[in-house]
C-alpha cells in the first residue's frame, strides 16, 4: 500500500479532536483514498522542524503519493539544552523533542499518540521546539511561582532559569517577527523544491499569500487554522479547531488534489 504523510504542527496532528487516530484531515485523506497514514507533526513544531519532518518522510518512505506540508506560525524558536554535545554535522528529526511534546507527552493532551519515531534507534529527542509564547509563559508563571509547572513543561526543568530568562529577554528586546517570516517562508520554499526534485506530489497549507511568488500554485491550498479556531472551537479548551474544522480542511485539500489530477 502506498503512502499519504503529513507534516505539521499541533493543527496537522489534530489537536483539538478527540479522535486523533480517526477525526484528523490527514486520517479522512488516508481513508479515502485507502493509502497508509504517516503523521510527523507534533505541537509547537517549527518551520525548521517541520522540514525535518519532510526529510525523515523522504529518508524512511517510499511510495509516497501525497505529501501535506502544514506552516506553523513564525513565532517560535529551536534550541538544544546546553549540555548537548551534538557531533552531528547535520540536523535530524531523531533529534527533535517529541516525547514531551503534545500529543505525546505525558499530560501534554487529553489523548495521546505514540511518539511517531519511538522504533528508531536514532532518535534522542534533545532539540526542543517551542512558541515564544511558551517561553514567556513559563519564565512568567512558572519561574516566578506563580503557579506549578506540571508536565507540560517538564522539558524545561533542565535549563538554567537564566538561559530560559536570556530567551524570554530576546523575545522582548530583539525578535522581530516579520524578519522570521522571510527565514521560514525561505525553509518551507526549500522543503517545496526537496520534494520537486523527489518527485512527490505535495501540498503546503497556508495563509501567507506571499509563498505565491515562490511554490506554483498548484502546491499550495489556503488554510487559515486560526480563523477555523474561531468559526469551529474545539471543546477541550485548547485554542484549536474542532474535527469539524479538520474536515473542512480534508475537503479544500480533496478538492485541490482533484483539480490537479493526483490519486486517481
Amino acid at each position: 500500500m502506498s503512502n499519504i504523510v503529513i507534516c505539521g504542527d499541533s493543527f496537522s496532528i489534530g489537536i483539538g479532536c478527540h479522535d486523533l487516530q480517526n477525526e484528523p484531515f490527514g486520517s479522512l485523506l488516508a481513508k479515502n483514498f485507502n493509502k497508509k497514514l504517516y503523521n510527523y507533526a507534533k505541537g509547537s513544531s517549527t518551520n525548521l522542524s517541520i522540514f525535518l519532518q519532510v526529510k525523515y518522510a523522504l529518508e524512511n518512505l517510499s511510495n509516497i503519493d501525497l505529501l501535506c506540508i502544514g506552516v506553523t506560525s513564525y513565532n517560535r524558536v529551536d534550541w538544544f539544552p546546553e549540555d548537548i554535545d551534538l557531533k552531528e554535522r547535520e540536523l535530524k528529526l531523531t533529534n527533535v523533542n517529541y516525547h514531551q511534546y503534545p500529543p505525546y507527552g505525558k499530560d501534554t493532551y487529553a489523548y495521546l499518540l505514540d511518539n511517531p519515531m519511538k522504533d528508531d534507534p536514532k532518535y534522542k529527542g534533545e532539540m526542543l521546539t517551542e512558541n515564544f509564547y511558551g517561553v514567556v509563559d513559563y519564565v512568567d508563571n512558572i519561574l516566578s511561582g506563580k503557579r506549578g509547572a506540571g508536565e507540560y513543561f517538564a522539558k524545561f526543568k533542565g535549563e538554567r532559569p537564566e538561559r530560559m530568562k536570556l530567551l524570554r529577554e530576546y523575545y522582548a528586546e530583539i525578535f522581530d517577527e516579520k524578519i522570521q517570516r522571510y527565514f521560514d517562508i525561505g525553509i518551507i520554499t526549500m522543503t517545496h523544491n526537496l520534494l520537486k526534485s523527489k518527485g512527490v506530489n505535495h501540498l503546503i497549507l497556508t495563509y501567507d499569500s506571499e509563498f505565491t511568488q515562490f511554490v506554483p500554485r498548484e502546491n499550495l491550498v489556503n488554510v487559515d487554522w486560526y480563523k477555523l479556531s474561531s468559526k469551529f472551537p474545539d471543546d477541550l479548551g485548547t485554542l484549536h479547531t474542532s474535527a469539524e474544522g479538520q474536515k473542512v480542511v480534508y475537503e479544500t485539500i480533496l478538492k485541490k488534489v482533484e483539480n490537479n489530477g493526483w490519486l486517481k
